[in-house]
């Protein structure tokens, strides 16, 4: 006689780890950002490498969900994969605000460096990439766009962390 699975519940709060996480990023790079002075910069760094651990969390958890790295089934990988995705959205466009902020508190002109117009081309990547992954319901019609921009992002980023130390004469 075959007897049926046991009945469990659903877990009531799946993502609370996840968007506790993502919280707790947002807040420490906010506070971190918050720093006044000439200690500016290194609010904005500090976000930009708490973006760069969120671009890696986005990569990983995408692959996983359409299979491209085969693992044991991860629950609620794609949940997980969008609030990460949005979480590095929100990344990128505080950094760049926060960048723009800097510049215009040392008296220099906005996006006159490769690394400011590098953030502005990112931010507008990561628009691409979020806004239609939010709006649009059926996402196969979308699947090449998120794809090939999630992909240009990657370099675009790590390019944009290096032009930072660059421009900040770490290198």
């Amino acid at each position: 006689m075959k007897t049926d699975p046991p009945i469990t519940q659903p877990e009531r709060w799946p993502d609370l780890p996840v968007i506790l996480l993502i919280g707790a990023l947002l807040i420490a790079g906010g506070a971190v950002a918050l720093t006044f002075g000439t200690a500016r910069w290194i609010g904005h760094a500090v976000t930009a490498f708490t973006g760069l651990a969120l671009m890696t969390t986005v990569i990983l958890t995408g692959a996983v969900t359409k299979g491209r790295i085969r693992t044991k089934r991860i629950p609620h990988v794609f949940r997980f994969h969008r609030m990460a995705s949005i979480g590095f959205g929100l990344f990128v466009i505080g950094t760049f605000a926060l960048g723009l902020l800097t510049t215009g508190q040392g008296g220099g002109p906005p996006l006159t460096s490769g690394h400011g117009i590098i953030g502005l081309i990112l931010v507008l990547l990561v628009t691409i990439q979020v806004i239609p992954s939010l709006v649009v319901k059926k996402r196969i019609g979308i699947q090449t766009l998120h794809r090939l921009t999630g992909y240009t992002i990657v370099p675009v980023f790590l390019l944009q962390v290096i032009a930072g130390l660059l421009t900040a004469g770490i290198l």
